[in-house]
């Protein structure tokens, strides 16, 4: 089986290596794309838990029912590139 390899910058760091399996298929990006951002939410929430002070872009405080609220109508820019990408695989194996 054959990976493909995306080394992720992280600052002051080694970056950081994701390596996926091939074939990747759109649907697999979408849920690896989901999975990578729902754990990267969940060790976010441990560091800040930790006492380990706020991660860059997030806020000091949990947010209340109205941000959540809010949050989930706004359009998720990872959905929005998923599918240009998706529809960009389906047009050029035409």
């Amino acid at each position: 089986m054959t990976c493909l390899k995306l080394p992720l910058p992280a600052s002051g760091t080694v970056p950081a290596l994701l390596t996926i399996p091939q074939p990747l298929t759109a649907q697999a990006l979408l849920e690896l794309e989901h999975a990578l951002a729902s754990t990267l939410a969940m060790l976010g929430r441990d560091l800040c838990d930790a006492g380990g002070g706020t991660t860059p872009g997030h806020a000091a405080s949990r947010p209340d029912a109205a941000e959540i609220e809010y949050a989930s109508w706004m359009p998720d820019p990872g959905a929005i590139e998923v599918a240009s990408w998706a529809a960009h695989l389906r047009t050029s194996v035409r």
